[in-house]
C-alpha cells in the first residue's frame, strides 16, 4: 500500500536531472521540513528537529521542476511516500523517506509566484500563454492582474438569470 502525504518545507539541494539512460526524464531534490519552537526564556525561535525527504518528479513535471524550483525555495509537495531501509557503510541500518511528487508548487506564504502554462507534448494548447511582459500570447486584452478584461477566455457573458 502506498501512503499519500502533503509536506511543506524548504528545497535543501538544487534540483538535478537523473535517469538519463532510462528514457524517462527524472528530476530530484532534497526537501527539509523543520519543527520550530519558541524558547520560553529568550523568546527566540529555533529549529529543534529536521526531517529530510528525497522528492522525485517524472516526465513533464520534471521539466517544469527544473525550470521553476531552486534551492532555498519554500514549497508544498503532495505525493506518494515510501520508507526504505538500507545498510550504511558503517554497518548500521539507515532509513530514507522518498516522495514521488504528484503535485508541487511554491508556498506563497513566503513569496510571490507566477504561473505559466506550457504546451503539452502532443502540441495541444493548455490555455493562454503569457509573454514576460504579461500580455496574452492569444491577443486578449488583459487587466493589470493578468486576467482577461472580458472574463475567462472564450466565455460568453452571463445573462441576468445566470448571474442570479
Amino acid at each position: 500500500m502506498t501512503d499519500h502525504i502533503t509536506l511543506r518545507g524548504v528545497v535543501g539541494t538544487e534540483p538535478r536531472q537523473s535517469g538519463e539512460g532510462s528514457g524517462t526524464l527524472i528530476a530530484k531534490f532534497r526537501l527539509v521540513s523543520n519543527e520550530r519552537r519558541q524558547d520560553p526564556d529568550t523568546g527566540q525561535w529555533a529549529d529543534v528537529h529536521s526531517n529530510w525527504y528525497t522528492v522525485s518528479c517524472f516526465r513533464a513535471m520534471a521539466t517544469n521542476l527544473l525550470a521553476s524550483i531552486h534551492m532555498g525555495d519554500h514549497v508544498v509537495v503532495y505525493g506518494k511516500m515510501q520508507v526504505r531501509e538500507y545498510d550504511r557503510k558503517d554497518g548500521a541500518r539507515g532509513f530514507s523517506v522518498d516522495i514521488e511528487a504528484m503535485a508541487l508548487g511554491h508556498d506563497v506564504r513566503f513569496g510571490v509566484s507566477r504561473f505559466e502554462r506550457v504546451r503539452g507534448a502532443g502540441g495541444e494548447d493548455n490555455g493562454p500563454r503569457r509573454t514576460h511582459a504579461g500580455e496574452s500570447v492569444h491577443g486578449r486584452e488583459e487587466s493589470n492582474d493578468g486576467f482577461p478584461v472580458t472574463g475567462w477566455p472564450d466565455a460568453e457573458p452571463a445573462t441576468d438569470t445566470e448571474a442570479a
